[in-house]
């Protein structure tokens, strides 16, 4: 009887022994997850926080070709960093009628004396073509040989129409075509030095209005001009503003304008277009010729003997 109670002792015993083991497991494991559970939130905590991802980039629409930048080519030197413009914009010209300025209550223009043989020579040489010696019926009206031009300022020493001769050719061309039909060219820039591109950048050195000389325009190769049309009798059409006036009017995508102005820019485009010239937008009065691709020239034209 002794040897059955003390072995039924032991078996409750162990029953009871059997069952803590059991709870201590379970309290061993809650501990176990709830201590990996904090291990993991606290790791997490430490991650440095990730960058935001960067904003779509905005592009911007183009509204214009490169070639509504007047006198600008694409492929064109990269230009240098510009000076601070000035402190004043240069003062833009009013227009009191669809035409004014044009050739009423004006100075009179540069005279153009003939090219002398040793001059022609020298443009020849220099890659350039007098137009006034290929046709002297174009009208010369070279604005930057006087102080009436934007700058106030006489800018050439002597005036002259210089173009490549391939643009020269086209010019004529033009002219005589126009000619057929009642009209014909008046000249008011062409072929423009670099140096004296650069006096026009002393004058103004704002790119808005003057191309930098480092970066060069189709003036400074020989293959713009500034121009306009003339009747029968030499008297300017009505193209709306004067040459070189600085506002919307100018633009030749501007159709708010009396019809007889319309018509006459188209004239004018369509018979530079013809002979392979291209205007630009800002600009009624400035072609560049697009047949073939010229360098800059710092050649200046001398201007005969002085008296």
């Amino acid at each position: 009887m002794a040897v059955f109670s003390e072995q039924l002792y032991i078996f409750k015993r162990r029953r009871y022994l059997f069952g803590m083991s059991q709870i201590l497991i379970k309290m061993a494991k809650t501990i176990t997850l709830i201590l990996s559970m904090l291990l993991f939130a606290a790791c997490g905590n430490d991650k440095p926080n990730q960058p935001a991802a960067p904003p779509a980039p905005v592009i911007e629409q183009q509204t214009e070709s490169p070639k509504d930048v007047p006198e600008e080519k694409t492929e064109e030197i990269e230009q240098p960093v510009q000076p601070a413009p000035p402190a004043a914009k240069p003062e833009i010209k009013s227009s009191s009628g669809s035409n004014a300025g044009a050739g009423a209550g004006r100075a009179a223009p540069a005279p153009v004396t003939p090219i002398t043989h040793n001059d022609a020579s020298s443009v020849a040489k220099n890659g350039f073509s007098d137009v006034a010696s290929l046709d002297p019926s174009i009208k010369l009206d070279i604005r930057y040989a006087t102080a009436d031009n934007f700058t106030k300022s006489k800018i050439y020493d002597c005036p002259r129409c210089l173009l490549r001769p391939e643009a020269a050719k086209a010019i004529v061309k033009a002219h005589k075509a126009l000619q057929k039909k009642g009209f014909g060219l008046k000249m008011f820039d062409c072929y423009r030095p670099r140096p004296y591109q650069q006096r026009l950048w002393d004058k103004v050195p704002n790119p808005d209005y003057v191309t930098p000389p480092a970066k060069g325009s189709m003036h400074s190769r020989g293959a713009a001009v500034d121009l306009t049309l003339v009747d029968k009798n030499g008297k300017e059409l009505d193209m709306g503003t004067p040459y070189d006036f600085f506002g919307k009017a100018a633009h030749t995508d501007n159709t708010n304008l009396p019809a007889q102005v319309l018509a006459n820019r188209k004239l004018l485009r369509e018979a530079l277009e013809a002979v392979g010239f291209k205007g630009i937008r800002t600009e009624w009065w400035h072609f560049s010729y697009q047949g073939k691709d010229y360098p800059l020239s710092d050649y200046v034209w001398p201007c005969g003997e002085k008296k």
